[in-house]
Order: C-alpha cells, then structure tokens, then sequence
C-alpha cells in the first residue's frame, strides 16, 4: 500500500492566521485570549466516531509530537455530534467528527466557523466535488472531509448478471427487487424525485423555498411507486427482514449502504454477492439514472473550548487536517473500511481494488449518481412529511387525482418550518 506523505507543521509556530482571528471575530476578548495563553492548558479534546480511537492513535501521536500539544481522544457517536456540541460548547470537544447534514445548523447557530483559507484551499485542491460541497454552507468551507457514504445495488450473481443490474426493468423482468415501500424509506426513496429533475432546497440544498416536487414530474414519481404495486417483480418488505429475504432468494436485488455488505455476503455468500452503481429506470416514460443521497463524513472545530486561545484554536484546526490528510484516509480505509473522500487515495490499487469501495465512488463522483444530502434545519420536516407521502401513494390512501395537490402542499409544508 503506497504510504502518503505526512503533513508536518515544520518549523513555524502555532499561530493564527489573520483569516482564523476573523473567524473568531467577536467570540472572545482580548482578555480571555491572553488569559488562556497564560494558562498553559496544551491539551485539545477530540472526539472521534464510535469504534475508532484505535484507528487514530498513529496519527494523534504524530499530531502530539508535531505540535506540543496533548489530545485527549473520546469515542462519541457522531450522529449526535450537534446535539452534544450545542448542549455546552465550552464543555464539548474542540475537533469533533460529524455527518455532513449537521452542519448548516451549527454554522446558523454560530458554533463553528469558516475554516482557515490554507486548508480550504488544500480540500478544494484534493476532496472530491461532492466531498467538498459537503463540507461547504453558503459558499465557505467549514470542515474537513475524511470519507464518503452512499448506497449500492447489492444482487445475487446466480440470479442476475452484471448487465442485467444496469436497468431497473431488467432486473424486475428477470428476477425480483425488494424494497420497504408499504413503510417507505424516504432516505432510500425520496432522491427518485431529483431522477427526474425536480430539486430538494434548490440547485444548492440550501435555499429553504427551492423544493419544486409539485410538477408533472413530481406527479410521475408518486404513479411510479404506486405502480409497483403491480409490479410482478418488485417484492415489498419489511425493513426487518431486507436482508434476511434477500438471503433466502426472496429478493434478488436491493438497495442498501455499506452497512450491510458483511450481512449481504453472509446471507447469499461471498462467492455469489454482487455490487453495483444504481441502475437506470424509467419514470412517466423516461429513462433516467436513479439518484441516491450523499453522505459526507467531516471533521470540524469548536473553538469555544479555547476560550480565546489563538494558540489552540490554531492547532485544533492542525489536528483536524491531520485526522483527514491523505495518510489518514488511507488508514481508515485499512481499518474501518471507510470510503476515502481524497482524489488520490480513492485512486490507489488498495481501494480500486476493492469492489464495494469503488461502487460507492462511482456513486460519488458526480450529481449524475448522487444528491448531497441538504444540510438545512428543514430535513427534520422533509423526512417524515416525505415518507408519509409516499407511502400513502404506495398504500392506495391518496387517489391519483390528487397527486399534484399533495406534492404542492408539500413544497410549501417543507419551506414553512425552520
């Protein structure tokens, strides 16, 4: 495995840029600033996702000895960073792991702020497109992505071919699909609407009035999924059982992320799993390419916690470009088998080697296979009002007739709340 190049700090001291003391801006006053200075506190708080302080220790102690400064590492589930960041920012961890789709409401509740324009250039020159507009609000950068996540087709090879899989069709012409629509998944099914063009929050995902699903193309995706209903080979489930049916022959394709790879080569055998970019299929009589949403893996920095230190808020941000530097990534791929979100590490034999890795980065390279997930306050409305709504259509509770009427109401519904 090619071994990358390790980002030093050299000889220059730890302190801030004229771009970081902005980002503090009014936060702190001089006087706290010269008051932890003087403390001498030289530890930073970490918190890293669950299962993956082993993982970091090389990189945290080559922080440590780069820098001076102590870490203290914590494991702490990271789909609840933003919940534990606002409860006491001064309390919380200093650089903190996050799913990209809690940053907008941590940046309008001014917790984090615009990264330094160094290590904003260097993300725009060696994240991906979707990584980088991940770690993006509003046009600024505010945090350093480490990896990528989004579904696959996972199918069974004794079922179906690699060729079959590419057309949703063909699949449910020559075998069987499976999905959760009786209780739908709006995670799963609610980018079929960005298929056919329609936005969720705009071009961006950031503008809250910008969601236009009550169209006629918005109207196609609803009759889509009520059609499966009659669909010989689309085969409801129970979100419990996805796997276990797919498993027993039930199902020979699904959609799911790399969560459940283990579970999938498990249930039908390593030998006879395939995995896939999500096919093409046809919605009010056009073939488009299935869209799935983008998750975005980052790192960001509290600089509550410093109390005006710029001394420490400038080797948080050291810290956190060393927890997502190519070395890094390389080493959570190795040993968590999180995607990498660096041009050149997702180029490298190691991960193009590995079939699910490069799936999830075909997936990821480009808006033709993928919609960042919106980071807006308003996801919260749009995952139940969503899910309500198609399964409703799915259910036969909403007749036909009334299709645009609901999706309308909907758009106005999901830009109201805030």
């Amino acid at each position: 495995m090619k071994t990358w190049k390790k980002l030093m700090i050299g000889g220059a001291s730890l302190t801030l840029t004229a771009s970081v003391l902005t980002a503090c801006g009014s936060n702190s006053s001089q006087s706290s600033s010269d008051q932890a200075s003087k403390s001498g506190d030289k530890t930073i708080k970490l918190w890293v996702p669950t299962d993956a302080k082993k993982s970091y220790e090389d990189i945290v102690k080559t922080f440590e000895s780069d820098s001076g400064y102590k870490v203290s590492m914590i494991e702490s589930n990271d789909s609840q960073a933003q919940e534990k960041i606002k409860k006491d920012p001064s309390a919380a961890a200093d650089v903190f792991s996050l799913p990209h789709d809690q940053l907008g409401q941590l940046v309008e509740s001014g917790i984090i702020q615009a990264i330094p324009e160094n290590y904003a250039k260097d993300i725009s020159d060696n994240q991906t497109t979707q990584a980088l507009v991940g770690a993006q609000y509003n046009g600024k950068t505010y945090a350093f992505p480490f990896g990528i996540e989004s579904q696959v087709l996972l199918y069974n090879k004794t079922k179906l071919s690699a060729e079959d899989v590419a057309n949703y069709e063909t699949i449910t012409s020559k075998a069987t699909f499976g999905a959760p629509f009786k209780d739908i998944n709006a995670y799963a099914a609610g980018p079929l609407f960005m298929s056919v063009g329609d936005t969720l929050f705009g071009e961006s995902g950031e503008d809250p009035k910008g969601t236009n699903w009550g169209n006629e193309a918005g109207v196609s995706v609803l009759k889509w999924i009520a059609d499966q209903n009659n669909n010989p080979g689309f085969v409801n489930l129970d979100p419990s059982n996805v796997i276990s049916k797919f498993g027993d022959g039930s199902v020979a394709a699904i959609e799911t992320g790399p969560w459940d790879y283990q579970a999938a080569q498990d249930a039908v055998g390593k030998e006879n799993l395939g995995v896939a970019p999500y096919p093409t299929v046809t919605i009010g009589g056009k073939t488009v390419q299935q869209k799935a949403f983008l998750g975005v893996k980052l790192y960001a920095v509290n600089q509550a916690p410093a109390k005006g230190d710029a001394e420490r808020i400038a080797a948080s941000y050291k810290l956190a470009s060393y927890l997502t530097n190519a070395e890094s990534q390389e080493n959570q791929f190795k040993t968590r088998s999180i995607v990498p979100s660096n041009k050149a590490v997702q180029d490298s034999e190691a991960v193009q080697s590995d079939e699910l890795a490069k799936t999830v980065i075909t997936m990821g390279s480009s808006s033709d296979y993928t919609v960042v997930m919106p980071k807006l306050s308003q996801m919260a409305t749009f995952w139940t009002e969503s899910k309500a709504l198609m399964a409703d259509v799915y259910n036969g509770k909403i007749p036909e007739s009334d299709y645009l009427a609901k999706l309308q109401q909907f758009d106005k519904d999901i830009a109201a709340t805030n």
